[in-house]
């Protein structure tokens, strides 16, 4: 049985094993391999990175101890060096002023002075031979042999420098002037200029085997690779021990070398190429106290210096080899132990993260969690999907848990239903829960299991809602259908009391005071008319004449009405769209609708206030239009009217627009205005809605179906002169006292009436004799209505107009949810001259009559 059959069922149980539940941890752990993968990566590099660290400290500390080593060695060499070069230099003053000596005493031929040369080279343990040369550059003495004598060295580098006023004792660069006894030919030849009386006299060159230098360079100790230079301040080589043929005069150590050395140190170390070889290597250099224009420099290969730190680097990093196999041997046998011990932990995990519901373990004591499946990380996101860990307190969505923790058992599951939670994307959802009591690593521990019946739920919120909605509009529709019934009826009575008013008005000579209680009686029975015909609007049976209709010129004409009519305490404003478009609807019941909604915000705001009016095109969708039970999709003209007033209390936002329903004091109104206005923008195919908030002010919204012509008619209303006439009228109507007052009004305008109780007599009248005119009531007992005897009567004797009056509407007149334009209707109760109106109008275009069009 999984954990989720475990929280459905509510028979009694065993517990499942903990680590069937803890095996799923808030953060989804990688695999045993991967991460014994990471833990031998993690020790390679800590423990490799420490010893190549160290080694790499050690040879910085080799290199720098071979620099020691190399400066101890360039400084024994200069001193050696410098011996060598002030030998030679004692030597050729030896030369220089026995040569001074004998050119004074005018013998100085090349058989005097080669004998005192000689004895020079005698006494030198490094000159091989002498020449001296004149001012010009040329051979004029030789010690050993005459082979040179009368030779030009004035090309000679040396010799330019040694004419210069500053020149001393020099060592230049080896040349194969073939010394007695030099390596392969080569000679290093010594300079000292020549001067008389202080002026240059010539140059004094001996000749030196390079093998002197090697002889004074030979140290007791032996150093792998160690070769010895000396230099000059350009860095050219004057000899190198090992002597190389191709490095003699040539610049070594390169321009790092030179640069050094133009800084004028005395010593130092650099890490240099080689030369000879072209290898990386450590030179030493020291500079000779007393020649400072002489460098002594000391070199090793870097191999060479670095041969014990590399028996070291290997001796060290086999260990570290052995020693990580040794430890990944290790690794691999516990990899191997806890995969076996993990494999059954895996299936369960398996099994846990397999229930689609989110299964969640939380501490019973505290409420942390502790684990929880894939569902629930993707269900609520942090903390469950491992960003906060495993210590992270559940969300206060589930604080019922701790509310009801005493009722959690390990015996059965607890039914927790009607919660609401949030889900990682911050939407609520709805949910049912099954907790049960699990032991947790010897601690209790809730078990959870969180059904998501969201959609159950909307579905249900959704039928109860259409269920609502549905009483409702049965409710206003059985409304409708009463105050229809009681305005028709009404109306009747209204026609007698008027027409009675009316009558009682014109008898002659009437005292005053009976003239008086007529005008009381009409102005009440006027007040009564108003309160029908607000009835007749809310039941949708008022007669309408849509009319394509321009509602910002609409709203404009209002506004100015309205100004005077709500007071300067009221500020009324419009903002009014561009490119509005026509509306289809009857412009005197929207106008009367905008003054009822004007004067209902009035009312909301007894301190004054701002009522602002604005339009609109509004394209409405299908999805919003049925979640909003409005119109249809498509195109209306939306106009709304906003007040800065009180606002309507929520409880009362959904019975605004009922009949007689009203939050203003006794007296102070009648509970139809909304009702009007709602029964004429739905009449109207259109759509109304409301807006409020306390102390901010209410906003209502008309939607009326768009025009889709594009002639915009204004009608204006006709008050032609009473007139009357004598053609002969027929009157049916069912109510004998309206019956009376119709043909009383009739005949006292010149008339020839009939009168017939129903459409069946009305029927067998027409039949009887020739009538001008039918007046016809609509609604009338029997199987024949006003409109199916007027359609006969047109059929049978179309010269004949028919005028129809009705109390209210039925769908006998209504075409498309409108009176078709060539009905004329009179809606009861109407006036004498009303009437009048109307019969003159009708008789005057029947086909035939003067003025009208022809038969």
């Amino acid at each position: 049985m999984t954990a989720l059959d475990l929280a459905r069922d509510p028979r009694p149980a065993a517990s499942p094993a903990p680590s069937a539940v803890a095996s799923r941890t808030a953060v989804r752990r990688p695999s045993l391999l991967a991460r014994g993968i990471w833990l031998a990566v993690a020790y390679l590099v800590v423990t490799g990175g420490m010893l190549l660290a160290l080694l790499m400290q050690l040879r910085e500390e080799a290199i720098d101890a071979r620099k020691r080593e190399l400066a101890a060695f360039a400084q024994l060499t200069a001193s050696h060096t410098f011996e060598v070069a002030l030998a030679l230099e004692q030597s050729l003053r030896l030369a220089e002023l026995t040569l001074t000596v004998a050119t004074e005493s005018g013998a100085a031929t090349q058989e005097t002075i080669g004998p005192m040369l000689r004895e020079v080279v005698r006494g030198s343990r490094a000159l091989e031979d002498v020449v001296v040369l004149d001012a010009r550059g040329r051979v004029i003495f030789q010690a050993v042999g005459t082979g040179a004598v009368g030779r030009d060295w004035s090309n000679r580098s040396y010799f330019e420098r040694a004419r210069g006023a500053s020149a001393r004792f020099e060592l230049a660069a080896p040349t194969r002037d073939g010394a007695a006894g030099a390596a392969q030919g080569w000679s290093i030849p010594v300079i000292q200029p020549w001067r008389k009386e202080g002026q240059f006299a010539g140059a004094i060159v001996g000749l030196m085997a390079p093998e002197v230098f090697d002889k004074s360079w030979t140290f007791d100790a032996e150093v792998d690779g160690l070769s010895i230079a000396l230099v000059d301040n350009g860095g050219r080589a004057i000899m190198r021990r090992p002597f190389v043929d191709s490095l003699a005069g040539r610049p070594l150590g390169g321009p790092e070398l030179v640069a050094q050395l133009a800084r004028e140190r005395a010593a130092g170390a650099l890490d240099l190429a080689d030369p000879a070889d072209g290898g990386n290597g450590l030179v030493a250099y020291r500079r000779l106290t007393a020649y400072p224009e002489l460098v002594v420099l000391v070199a090793q290969p870097l191999d060479a210096a670095l041969a014990d730190w590399r028996r070291i680097a290997w001796i060290s990093g086999g260990c570290w080899v052995l020693a990580s196999l040794a430890l990944g041997g290790l690794g691999l046998w516990l990899v191997r132990e806890m995969k076996a011990r993990g494999a059954l932990e895996n299936r369960y995990e398996a099994l846990f993260n397999s229930i689609p519901h989110p299964v969640i373990l939380s501490d019973h004591e505290s409420g942390r969690l502790l684990a929880c499946n894939e569902a629930a990380a993707a269900t609520y996101g942090a903390p469950f999907d491992g960003t906060a860990g495993d210590t992270a307190l559940l969300p206060s969505d589930f604080a019922v848990l701790r509310a009801r923790r005493g009722e959690l058992s390990r015996d059965f599951a607890c039914f927790i239903g009607d919660q609401r939670h949030i889900d990682r994307h911050g939407r609520p959802i709805d949910l049912e829960l099954m907790v049960r009591l699990v032991d947790h690593d010897g601690r209790p521990a809730d078990l959870t299991v969180a059904v998501d019946v969201t959609d159950r739920m909307k579905a249900e919120r959704a039928r109860r809602a259409a269920e609502d909605q549905l009483r409702q509009s049965q409710k206003m529709d059985t409304l409708g259908q009463l105050s229809g019934g009681i305005a028709h009826d009404f109306n009747n009575v209204l026609m007698v009391i008027v027409d009675t008013a009316d009558e009682i008005s014109e008898i002659e000579n009437l005292p005053a005071e009976a003239r008086r209680a007529a005008a009381r009686i009409s102005d009440s029975a006027g007040r009564a008319e108003e309160l029908t015909r607000k009835m007749l609007a809310f039941s949708r049976r008022q007669p309408l004449r849509p009319r394509p209709v321009d509602v910002n010129d609409l709203v404009a004409d209002t506004g100015k009405l309205l100004r005077r009519t709500l007071g300067e305490q009221i500020e009324i404003d419009s903002i009014l769209a561009d490119d509005l478009w026509p509306a289809e609807v009857d412009p005197v019941q929207l106008e009367t609708s905008l003054v009822n909604l004007c004067l209902n915000a009035r009312d909301a705001m007894p301190r004054g206030g701002r009522v602002l009016v604005e339009t609109s095109n509004v394209r409405l969708d299908a999805a919003p239009a049925a979640a909003r039970s409005g119109p249809a999709a498509g195109d209306f003209v939306a106009i709304r009217v906003s007040d800065s007033g009180h606002g309507i209390l929520p409880g009362d936002i959904d019975k605004i627009f009922e009949p007689f329903f009203t939050t203003k004091a006794s007296g102070k109104g009648s509970g139809l205005g909304l009702s009007m206005v709602y029964g004429f923008v739905r009449q109207s195919n259109g759509h109304i809605e409301v807006e409020s908030e306390l102390d901010r002010g209410t906003t209502f919204t008309l939607y009326l179906p768009r025009h889709r012509g594009s002639a915009v008619l204004t009608v204006a209303p006709s008050r032609a002169a009473m007139t009357g006439g004598s053609e002969r009228v027929l009157v049916v109507e069912d109510d004998a006292h309206v019956r009376a007052a119709v043909v009383r009004q009739l005949q006292s305008l010149g008339y020839d009436v009939t009168s017939a109780e129903n459409g069946a007599a009305g029927m067998a009248a027409l039949e009887q004799a020739a009538f001008d005119l039918l007046l016809t009531d609509v609604v009338m007992p029997g199987g024949m209505n006003g409109k199916m005897l007027a359609d006969e009567a047109a059929r049978r004797w179309p010269a004949m107009a028919v005028v129809f009056m009705s109390g209210y509407t039925d769908n006998a007149l209504i075409f498309g949810g409108a009176i078709a334009d060539d009905i004329r209707l009179l809606g009861k109760p109407f006036r004498k001259r009303d009437l009048a109106q109307m019969i003159r109008e009708a008789l005057d275009v029947r086909p035939g009559a003067a003025g009208g069009p022809s038969s």
